[in-house]
């Protein structure tokens, strides 16, 4: 007892040593898929070796949760025999990794190779309440039920029974557990499961008007007499102010005398958003002519599609553009060429209302949500994505207006009332658990199927040429988060899903066997190192069968050997009766 509390309080000196790692206050968040449940009354909770969460219901049996979908095994009209009661009291993963079931009504053992539930050997016990169960040495499980400690081998016989009076094997609440994650789970006294965890993100408040921001500042640094006009306003690396209006580009000195605005080239009409270049050249998309520069009194057009942006930001010879449809382009100005970077950043037509290039890395902001995200350096890297939501916030903020930086290292977010500098979770508090993609389910239609442990080949029937995979990392509280991707064995393009997106959907399957691979993302947007490989094999139908290729094969020479015997004679007889 006094080496735990020893070490909890060693523990708690080492975070409050550690002031640059302490983001504000634990939040605590409703259990994930909870919906999903048939009642909100969780007796159990419990994480078994491979990532699965799994809850003993007080009524409704036991499901397993990967992070996108729960699985219900429970005795109903599809499987009468499974539970004798569906009361689920007691959980434990024996060195087997074998679930076993402790209920009101019995002890069941769930093989996790092929998710096929049996009650355990002895009749006469299958009648007592199992209130604890715990795994012993080799492949013993020792249970409490009736005031008895029971000893179960690894077939499930009852080989030893001894009453007690209180029950010695609970060493910890089953009404509280910390994932493989860290992340602390709960039920409350109404049966209601909870996750408490740690913000992402910490905002700290911040005046605007106080910050040396570079690039992109605030409308009212504009200098304008008419603000109501302002679009955008930036700041370039001498101090001058290019403000785009509705009446065209001004321009103020910061060295300016008078401190009046002076108009920029003509009148470009409406001006969205401008960006400078490093040679002094100012980009802007305007309304009426589209993407364009100006460059000592030269206007050139670049691209009269691009009409609609949001915002556009200059970086290393290269435009980033935001639009208003939804879309992430980059334009480079030395080739003209254009490149839709939104399928691969993961943009599906919600529109970014603000853009900021900051040490490679590329900062989309939304009303609520930013989007963090890198761009591969070479063709053999992956891009890297992250999503970051109000509730990965801490204190939680209103709707967002606008982003900027110092240009060097510090990202601020203006807000509907107040602005903030957002301050990322730094390393030492970063979640080390390794990305482990895992294959949970597959669907044909003939139902959904659980495949078992380490499952990397499917055998499918042969009318089933239509299959749903669904994979998992086991993040539970970041499903939204991740991403995955895939391709056919040969192939070396990936094809990749949509963010929190953890289905395959593969139709028109060839018999014999093909072999995909996945690969997936962890909450940060880091693709993983493993690769996971499935094969799936059909079964061929008789048409499709080798003897019956052969009998086409013979058939096919068949008839040809016909048709050619039948045209001789043919011949023959028009020369006789020529």
């Amino acid at each position: 007892m006094k080496r735990n509390i020893l070490s909890s309080t060693l523990v708690a000196l080492m975070f409050a040593l550690a002031p640059s790692c302490s983001f504000g206050q634990e939040r605590v968040v409703p259990m994930p898929n909870r919906q999903q449940l048939e009642s909100v009354h969780v007796r159990v909770l419990f994480q078994d070796s491979e990532g699965y969460m799994w809850y003993g219901m007080k009524s409704d049996g036991l499901y397993r949760d990967d992070g996108y979908s729960l699985t219900s095994f429970r005795t109903d009209f599809r499987h009468p025999d499974w539970l004798m009661n569906n009361n689920v009291t007691a959980l434990c993963e024996d060195n087997r990794n074998r679930i076993w079931i402790g209920t009101k009504r019995g002890l069941y053992i769930l093989d996790k190779h092929d998710y096929s539930i049996r009650p355990t050997g002895d009749a006469k016990l299958q009648i007592w309440t199992f209130d604890a169960l715990k795994v012993g040495q080799g492949d013993s499980v020792w249970a409490y039920a009736n005031q008895h400690v029971l000893v179960y081998d690894g077939e499930g016989r009852c080989i030893s029974q001894t009453q007690v009076e209180k029950n010695p094997l609970v060493t910890q609440d089953r009404r509280e557990l910390t994932d493989q994650r860290g992340n602390f789970w709960q039920i409350d006294k109404d049966g209601i499961p909870s996750v408490t965890v740690h913000p992402k993100v910490r905002l700290d408040e911040v005046d605007l008007e106080t910050l040396p921001l570079r690039f992109i500042v605030p409308i009212s640094r504009s200098g304008l007499p008419r603000e109501e006009r302002v679009h955008t306003v930036w700041c370039a690396d001498d101090s001058t102010k290019y403000v785009s209006t509705s009446m065209g580009v001004w321009m103020l000195k910061g060295d300016s005398k008078t401190g009046e605005p002076e108009q920029v080239g003509p009148n470009f009409g409406v001006v969205n958003t401008l960006s400078p270049g490093d040679d002094g050249t100012i980009y802007m998309n305007t309304e009426w002519q589209g993407l364009i520069s100006y460059r000592n009194e030269r206007i050139e057009k670049l691209d009269s599609t691009i009409r609609n942006a949001f915002d556009i930001f200059y970086h290393k010879e290269k435009l980033w553009i935001c639009t208003s449809d939804g879309r992430l382009l980059l334009y480079d100005v030395q080739t003209k060429e254009k490149v839709d970077k939104s399928a691969e950043c993961c943009l599906h037509g919600e529109a970014p209302i603000g853009i900021v290039v900051l040490k490679g890395k590329v900062w989309l902001l939304f009303n609520q949500r930013l989007l963090i995200y890198t761009p591969p350096k070479k063709t053999t890297e992956k891009p890297t994505i992250r999503y970051i939501y109000p509730s990965d916030f801490e204190p939680r903020p209103a709707f967002f207006r606008r982003l900027y930086t110092d240009g060097i290292s510090r990202i601020f977010i203006e807000c509907e009332q107040q602005s903030f500098e957002l301050l990322m979770t730094c390393d030492s508090l970063k979640n080390k658990v390794p990305n482990k993609v895992a294959f949970s389910a597959y669907q044909t239609i003939h139902g959904t199927f659980s495949p078992g442990m380490d499952t990397h080949r499917i055998d499918l029937k042969a009318d089933e040429r239509v299959a749903h995979l669904f994979f998992t990392t086991f993040d539970h509280l970041n499903t939204q988060h991740i991403r995955f991707a895939y391709r056919h064995e040969g192939e070396s393009a990936w094809q990749y899903l949509e963010m929190g997106k953890n289905d395959i959907r593969l139709t028109k399957i060839a018999s014999g066997d093909q072999t995909i691979e996945v690969m997936a993302t962890n909450a940060e947007g880091q693709w993983g190192k493993d690769i996971f490989t499935l094969t799936i094999h059909r079964n061929a139908h008789w048409w499709e069968t080798p003897w019956a290729i052969a009998a086409y094969v013979l058939l096919a020479l068949l008839l040809l050997g016909c048709s050619f015997w039948l045209g001789q004679k043919f011949r023959a007889r028009r020369g006789i009766s020529g």
